[in-house]
C-alpha cells in the first residue's frame, strides 16, 4: 500500500493545491474500494436461547411452586455423626433365671420318724452312706414339693433323669432331676445340704420345671408306673 500523503501549509498556498487535493482524495477512495475487505475473526456460534413472555399471574404462580418442595426431589440423606465410644449402647441384661424356692423348715426327718415310715427307715439302712444321702434328698424333695403345692402328689424322684447329680462333700446338686406326680413326670432342680454325719437334711432349695413329654420317658429311664 502506498504511504498516505500529508498536506503541508506550503501545499495549501500553491494555486494548484486544491484541485490536486481533490484528485488525491478521489484516488484514495477508489483504491480503498477495490481493496479486499478483511475477514472478521470467527466467533463461537452461540446457541439460541428461547425466551417466553409470561404474564404477571404466571410469574407469581412460578414463585409459589418454587417456595414449596418439589415432589420429585429426593430428600437429602443425613450424614450420621461419628460414633462416640462413650455413647456406645450397653448390652442388654440377660433374662434372670427363676429364683429357687428355699424353705426354712426341713421335712424329711419328721416323715421318717412317723411310724408308717418304718419300712423306709429299714431300706435306708441297707444303702451305703453316699447313696443314703441321695435318698434322703429325694425324700426331702417330695415332702417340700407336696407342701409347696397341694395339687402335686410326688411319689418318686429320679435325680439323674436329664443330667447326673453332683456330690461335693455333704452337698448334693441335681440340675436335671425329675419327679412323678399323678402318673406324670415333671422336671426338677434341687440342691440339698446334709448334716456332717450325712444322716439328715439341714438345707434345701428347689425349682419345679415343665412336664416331661411321655415320648421321652423311656429315653430318660422314667417308668410310667412305680
Amino acid at each position: 500500500m502506498r504511504a498516505p500523503v500529508v498536506l503541508t501549509p506550503q501545499d495549501e498556498l500553491l494555486p494548484w493545491g486544491i484541485p490536486a487535493s481533490v484528485l488525491l482524495h478521489i484516488a484514495l477512495i477508489a483504491m480503498l474500494a477495490v481493496m479486499p475487505t478483511p475477514k472478521r475473526p470467527k466467533r463461537p456460534q452461540e446457541e439460541p436461547v428461547s425466551v417466553d413472555i409470561l404474564t404477571q399471574q404466571q410469574f407469581d404462580a412460578i414463585g409459589e411452586v418454587k417456595a414449596a418442595p418439589h415432589a420429585s426431589q429426593q430428600p437429602a440423606v443425613p450424614v450420621p455423626p461419628a460414633a462416640s465410644p462413650a455413647l456406645a449402647p450397653s448390652p442388654s441384661p440377660a433374662a434372670k433365671a427363676p429364683a429357687m424356692i428355699r424353705p426354712t423348715e426341713m421335712l424329711s426327718a419328721k416323715t421318717l420318724a412317723d411310724p408308717r415310715s418304718r419300712q423306709a427307715r429299714a431300706d435306708l439302712a441297707t444303702f451305703a452312706s453316699g447313696e443314703r444321702g441321695v435318698q434322703l434328698c429325694n425324700l426331702e424333695a417330695m415332702d417340700q414339693i407336696r407342701k409347696w403345692r397341694a395339687d402335686f402328689l410326688p411319689e418318686r424322684v429320679v435325680p439323674y433323669a436329664m443330667a447326673e447329680e453332683r456330690i461335693s462333700g455333704t452337698t448334693i446338686s441335681a440340675e436335671g432331676a425329675a419327679f412323678r406326680s399323678k402318673k406324670n413326670w415333671y422336671g426338677l432342680k434341687f440342691k440339698c445340704q446334709l448334716a456332717p454325719d450325712g444322716e439328715s437334711v439341714v438345707g434345701f432349695e428347689f425349682l419345679v420345671g415343665d412336664p416331661v413329654a411321655p415320648d421321652r420317658w423311656d429315653e430318660l429311664g422314667l417308668p410310667a408306673v412305680h
